[in-house]
């Protein structure tokens, strides 16, 4: 698979460590309505209360919002998402796999949700992997985010699959410091 391992841009890092940025807490199922955004520097009492970004920058679409606009614009299952900066923008990256094996990468401004590019690929293999490695599976990526919130909380930059270890791979920024947590599919229990 492409994304064996979480890549996160050392600015994207950067920002959110001191920032809060989305925090997984937002995440909930498609069909519910949610708060557009929950920082992490919610629980510091020490804030100013505003949850903006330091940098100056806005980032109120949610990891589940970004995952609901990307289904819209490429229908399929999501394997990965990832917040990135990209030209002084934070986006989130998505990935979904159509059923007939097409790989779409959907780019969404983090600040209004907008579809800013889509990029198809073909790759067969990789989607054969993708499906094989989430076979029983029960935990879909925003479901996956939320368990590994739910162990070590923080911000999530970044979920993955990881094809050669059949689990969810979530990257979480908390406390200034950046952690790993990996979701088995089949349970949703966090390792």
């Amino acid at each position: 698979m492409r994304r064996k391992t979480l890549i996160a841009t050392a600015a994207a890092v950067a920002v959110l460590a001191g920032t809060g940025g989305v925090a997984a807490a937002t995440m909930a199922d498609d069909d519910r309505q949610r708060p557009a955004a929950v920082a992490a520097d919610d629980r510091d009492t020490r804030d100013a209360g505003d949850d903006k970004p330091r940098d100056g920058g806005t980032r109120t679409v949610s990891l589940a919002d970004a995952v609901t606009a990307a289904r819209a614009e490429a229908p399929g299952t999501v394997v990965s998402a990832e917040l990135d900066e990209d030209r002084g923008r934070t986006e989130w990256e998505v990935e979904t796999l159509a059923g007939d094996g097409t790989w779409h990468e959907v780019t969404i401004d983090a600040a209004n949700g907008k579809v800013v590019a889509t990029r198809e690929e073909q790759d067969q293999e990789d989607a054969d992997e993708a499906r094989d490695a989430l076979r029983g599976s029960r935990t879909d990526l925003v479901e996956a985010a939320k368990a590994a919130a739910g162990a070590r909380p923080g911000t999530v930059t970044s979920v993955s699959l990881d094809d050669d270890t059949r689990a969810w791979e979530v990257e979480l920024t908390g406390n200034g410091a950046e952690y790993e947590v990996r979701v088995d599919p089949a349970t949703g229990d966090t390792a």
